[in-house]
């Protein structure tokens, strides 16, 4: 099963990524989709959850696919994920600045996670991305670390 969430914006749609959920072929799909509109293939989509929900569908799945905010990346990875992550821009009307392309590509260099800028190139990235690892201790320092740093640059 692949996991997919926009995130808890209540009033920032991201449809971008919810079509592009649509090219995935034929598996199951749980979406998370806030405000926006379901993609046509979801299993199973809600437009909301709790952050109870969310843990519990990231450890059913094979697979996290989200937007690149921390803390669902944070919540994926001590889930046993590498997560898929395909950051709201504000070119989009998406968010207010683009900090989650800036994470994402920090995130990517180390192999924490998988960087999608285009939703034509999902599906060969889910592709690439490893199915459910061991789950993580709660105090990985080194993806914290790494968040932080870019975050708060010098001060991590």
């Amino acid at each position: 099963m692949i996991f997919a969430t926009v995130g808890s914006h209540p009033s920032f749609q991201f449809d971008r990524f919810l079509r592009a959920l649509e090219l995935l072929p034929g598996q199951e799909l749980v979406v998370q989709h806030g405000p926006g509109t379901p993609p046509a293939n979801a299993t199973r989509s809600v437009p909301w959850m709790t952050f109870a929900e969310i843990i519990e569908a990231m450890e059913r799945a094979s697979h996290v696919v989200s937007h690149a905010g921390v803390g669902t990346i944070l919540c994926a990875v001590r889930a046993g994920h590498v997560p898929v992550v395909f950051p709201r821009l504000r070119q989009f009307g998406e968010t207010v600045d683009d900090h989650q392309l800036d994470l994402g590509l920090a995130l990517a260099e180390s192999g924490r996670v998988i960087l999608v800028e285009e939703g034509s190139a999902l599906p060969a990235n889910l592709d690439a991305a490893p199915a459910r690892g061991s789950r993580l201790p709660a105090d990985d320092s080194g993806l914290i670390a790494a968040v932080r740093e870019e975050l708060l640059p010098g001060r991590g």
